[in-house]
């Protein structure tokens, strides 16, 4: 291949627009894994070639493979204008259209698909895909049975399936579901990972808590790099060094590292590692002899344990969450310096304000909510600060946020934090219920429906003129 890719290199400086040799390239960069390369190559041979469509097709996988989507769909459109019953274009052309976000023409794609090829399992399973993306939850799983009707091993149809039944709160068959698909994939990380997550939302810790350890083993997990010394409860850890170390998001940090005083009988030196931005939070946690951010050299060691694994290590310890708060507290130099930044007005109490967390989040559609949404909130008497940035909850009488990692932060600070949860929640807020095991200080209010938050809000609205009609105010003699 070098010795082709050589040859064609010597024809091409010889001759630039000699289209086959540029295309001869394409190919090679392709089968290299390089699809930037590739892509160059193919855009420049189809400036010189007649489109065809396994030409065009080709172009567009690379361009997919480079993360060029939206040429991607160009060059398979053209594929699909020449040849329109072709269903590996049609297929690739709704991947793209995803990526782009457009699930209403990736499902107008994928329904092209279904119509030439009706047998097609891929094209109900992505229809299925794109049904959820469009909020058109019965037809979602519809997709997702028929793919099963067509392909019965289909494992992540099962999973898929699951997930959506599980977020219309039919929990009991979204975990046969996950059952069927571990039983035809044992490792098949969407099924474990759902199945794990919907045990704890039901409360079953015992059971979600021994599989959620799955996620270092099937993907679902970035790997620690820390070696294999994993420490979950075994062995004795006296006159040992157990290293902590965060794995997901901050958040997850902030509600975790409750359970470190749990080891404080262990005769461990605990080292705990951080996020950057939390490190000057976490420096003097009860029971950490050390702590450090991710970019620093990490000390020896001779155990490990991820934080989100510490209940399943201290399981025989205790099953009970630790709820006392707080645990976390800020930096008394660092809240006066706020607390003169922000004033004082001693006749209203201060309200701080999230509603929309990382854009990035798998949920965030969800879990977000329009800013114009929560104008009912606004009418009431108080002071509202924006925590969307620069956290500083402790300033604060109460936080009414989203599920985002402020909901721990005020929690793990003892303050006062009115949570608002979607319908499909994650599993650590539960179900049902308006309070929450990890959070004593925290109220939760939850869609009734997907996509509720009106009546969400107003809940929340009412409560708030109460609340700010409780709060005493200093200085105000009527």
């Amino acid at each position: 291949m070098d010795a082709a890719a050589q040859w064609l290199q010597e024809v091409i400086e010889a001759d630039p627009h000699h289209g086959d040799a540029l295309e001869g390239l394409a190919y090679i960069a392709a089968r290299k894994q390089s699809p930037a390369a590739a892509a160059g190559y193919f855009d420049r041979a189809l400036a010189v070639l007649p489109a065809q469509p396994e030409r065009c097709h080709a172009a567009g996988l690379v361009h997919q493979a480079a993360g060029n989507h939206a040429r991607a769909v160009a060059l398979l459109e053209q594929a699909i204008g020449l040849a329109p019953r072709q269903l590996p274009s049609l297929h690739a052309a709704a991947m793209s259209l995803s990526a782009l976000g457009e699930h209403g023409r990736t499902l107008e794609m994928l329904k092209r698909a279904a119509a030439f090829s009706p047998g097609s399992w891929e094209s109900h399973y992505n229809m299925g895909r794109a049904l959820g993306l469009l909020d058109q939850y019965d037809a979602e799983m519809a997709a997702y049975r028929r793919a099963i009707e067509l392909k019965p091993d289909c494992a992540d149809a099962y999973t898929n399936l699951g997930v959506a039944l599980g977020e219309s709160h039919r929990f009991d068959e979204a975990l046969r579901m996950f059952k069927k698909a571990i039983q035809i994939a044992p490792n098949n990380p969407g099924a474990r990972a759902n199945r794990a997550g919907t045990n704890m939302l039901l409360g079953e810790f015992a059971h979600g808590w021994r599989e959620y350890e799955c996620r270092w083993h099937i993907g679902t997990q970035r790997p620690h790099g820390l070696g294999d010394n994993l420490w979950l409860g075994e062995p004795p850890l006296a006159g040992k060094t157990l290293l902590l170390h965060c794995e997901q998001d901050f958040g997850d940090t902030l509600q975790f590292v409750r359970y470190i005083p749990l080891l404080a009988d262990t005769g461990a030196r605990i080292v705990l590692r951080v996020q950057e931005p939390l490190r000057a939070l976490l420096t003097d946690f009860p029971g950490v002899s050390a702590v450090i951010g991710q970019s620093e050299a990490v000390p020896a060691f001779d155990y490990h344990c991820p934080l989100l694994s510490l209940p399943y290590a201290l399981w025989n310890v205790s099953t009970a969450i630790p709820a006392a708060t707080p645990y976390l507290h800020a930096d008394a130099e660092r809240r006066a310096r706020w607390a003169a930044w922000l004033g004082e007005d001693a006749r209203r109490p201060r309200v701080g304000m999230v509603w929309s967390g990382s854009p990035t989040h798998r949920n965030d559609r969800k879990r977000s909510i329009p800013l114009r949404d929560l104008a009912p909130l606004f009418e009431a008497d108080a002071t509202f600060v924006s925590l969307q940035k620069d956290v500083r909850a402790s300033d604060l009488d109460l936080v009414i946020c989203v599920d985002t990692a402020v909901a721990h932060l005020a929690g793990a600070l003892g303050k006062p934090v009115w949570i608002l949860v979607p319908f499909p929640p994650d599993w650590r807020w539960q179900l049902a219920r308006t309070d929450s095991p990890w959070y004593p200080t925290a109220r939760l209010f939850r869609q009734p429906a997907r996509d509720d938050w009106r009546t969400a809000i107003m809940a929340v609205s009412m409560a708030l003129q109460d609340f700010t009609g409780s709060v005493p105010r200093a200085g105000n003699n009527g």
